[in-house]
């Protein structure tokens, strides 16, 4: 038996929701969510079926049109595809427990849309080298933009590529639902902020060449 202690795994951001991963197993993710006064986490579509239960503290959870107060002891349940979003609202801290079934990417294995899935929008990053010892920040970089750019509606992947050549060279591949929601990404301001900061890390600028999938097969 395992016994998992909730309160050690509490992670609050000062900017942005805190997370911590609670259990991760082929057919059942579970993360813990902290909210601090004021913070959300923005609408989504669900990527699996989700059970929302609050530990502490109390939010506004918004379910497509629905709208509902949820505290302590609630459980939420939220279908595959439905737009979510939380925010807390009141003056205390929140705590919820994301519980989905089966696991996303149990979800994407079965699902035949995957199979040969078209149309969606593919951004190819080509970055220049790095500019010397910048290869742990950079990663770092990659990580927390693409935590934010998650964020945005579209949004399906963000993939970091390192040369096999053995050079400091990387690549990114960025896949969207539609140009129109990458665009809206591509021109958010936090997009901008993001990509000032990498270019004091890398040796000129990133070389973007975009794509629309036409055909595709995952096994």
């Amino acid at each position: 038996m395992e016994r998992i202690n909730l309160k050690e795994k509490e992670v609050f951001k000062k900017e942005g929701r805190g997370m911590a991963n609670v259990i991760d197993e082929p057919y059942l993710l579970i993360n813990q969510v902290c909210l601090e006064p004021g913070q959300n986490v923005p609408e989504h579509q669900a990527n699996s079926n989700v059970t929302l239960q609050v530990v502490s503290g109390e939010g506004t959870v918004s379910i497509g049109k629905e709208k509902v107060k949820a505290g302590p002891g609630n459980l939420l349940r939220v279908p595959l595809n439905s737009p979510m979003s939380i925010q807390n609202e009141s003056p205390e801290r929140m705590v919820f427990l994301v519980i989905k079934t089966p696991h996303p990417d149990a979800v994407k294995k079965d699902s035949p849309e995957d199979k040969n899935r078209e149309g969606r929008f593919v951004n190819l990053i080509n970055f220049p080298e790095l500019k010397p010892g910048k290869d742990r920040e950079f990663k770092e970089w990659f990580r927390h933009s693409s935590e934010l750019f998650a964020k945005h509606q579209g949004f399906i992947s963000r993939t970091l590529l390192k040369s096999t050549e053995g050079m400091d060279r990387y690549a990114a591949v960025v896949e969207h639902e539609s140009k129109e929601t990458f665009m809206a990404m591509h021109l958010s301001d936090e997009r901008q902020m993001l990509f000032k900061k990498v270019e004091t890390l890398i040796e000129g600028m990133p070389e973007p060449d975009f794509y629309e999938v036409v055909a595709s097969y995952r096994k």
